[in-house]
């Protein structure tokens, strides 16, 4: 939930009033193409870099070179997160089995259930950032210090992604789910939160019935090590944005990365660009940019710039409750 202490329900039509730079009908079309090439490269990279780096913690398993080997590992694996969400989208790939394979296999490593996924993240885009509707949105303004350290670097997602498990398995959904998952796909939920615990809880049972160290270095360690560094990533969508508006230039914040940052985030550092045009795919995200950036804030420097400046408008924001950075 949010830390905002006050709710807003979202009204009127979810698309009307909503800014929108100038883009034509026939620049939408030509940018909303689907490739499976693109797609497969990502992903392909993606694996590379994770069997790559997950064979250096095999080999380094016994010495002193497995801390940074895992740290490694565990970064490039916690980028699943990019892909299970441009897979939520169904954009990563023009073919639809691909997109919803690599969809179900990155989001059991990223820790999410794939259908309950894909519809919160739905409403996420339809009501972004407004309290009581978005339900992607876990904090608001002001913003403690605590819940900031809480939601980058300790187990927060996790505890909280394995009760939603838990209690999907068992065919409980709140108010809020039972808004934006249709009835039909709640059985789905159900069984796919059940598999998913399933697989945790086989890693688990491996690695402490038979004392084999694989399941804790080459998933559960890295998987949260990594998890922190990702975690970073997210912050810079939205934490200490404005809230309650219908303008993404002031909810959401794009970010410049490097060409390896880019590759592995899936241009998610477009991130206001994607807010505004869901529907055009990772890889012509910086072809849109070119187009309408123009009309939108100047991305911050990078992630760290960003993360420094949502620390400054936390401490801002003990003295002034109703400050963001979500500057008009």
């Amino acid at each position: 939930m949010s830390d905002s202490s006050q709710a807003h329900s979202f009204d009127g039509d979810p698309v009307a009033d909503w800014y929108f730079p100038k883009l034509s009908r026939p620049q939408l079309r030509g940018l909303s193409q689907r490739s499976n090439w693109q797609g497969l490269t990502h992903i392909g990279l993606w694996l590379v870099l994770c069997l790559c780096s997950g064979s250096l913690v095999v080999l380094t398993l016994d010495t002193g070179w497995l801390i940074p080997a895992v740290v490694i590992y565990g970064v490039f694996l916690s980028f699943s997160y990019a892909a299970s969400h441009e897979c939520s989208h169904g954009t990563a790939f023009r073919t639809r089995w691909l997109n919803e394979t690599v969809f179900w296999i990155t989001s059991v490593i990223f820790m999410e259930e794939a259908v309950y996924r894909r519809y919160a993240h739905a409403d996420h885009h339809t009501y972004t950032w407004f309290n009581g509707s978005d339900p992607q949105k876990p904090y608001g303004n002001p913003l403690s210090a605590w819940r900031y350290v809480k939601e980058t670097f300790l187990l927060t997602f996790y505890q909280d992604a394995l009760r939603r498990l838990i209690r999907h398995s068992l065919g409980r959904f709140d108010e809020q789910e039972r808004g934006f998952l249709p009835a039909a796909e709640q059985r789905r939920v159900s069984l796919d939160s059940r598999l998913m615990l399933a697989i945790y809880v086989g890693l688990l049972a491996w690695g402490v019935l038979l004392l084999s160290p694989w399941p804790f270095v080459l998933y559960f360690i890295p998987r949260y090590i990594g998890g922190c560094v990702v975690n970073l990533y997210i912050n810079t969508q939205h934490m200490c944005m404005a809230e309650d508006l219908k303008d993404h230039r002031r909810t959401t914040r794009s970010i410049r990365c490097n060409p390896i940052e880019r590759v592995l985030y899936w241009n998610m550092n477009y991130h206001i660009e994607h807010h505004l045009y869901p529907a055009v795919p990772f890889h012509a995200l910086p072809k849109l940019n070119a187009v309408v950036g123009g009309e939108l804030p100047a991305p911050t420097a990078g992630v760290w710039s960003a993360n420094f400046a949502i620390v400054r408008a936390i401490r801002r924001q003990r003295r002034e409750p109703g400050f963001n950075l979500g500057v008009s």
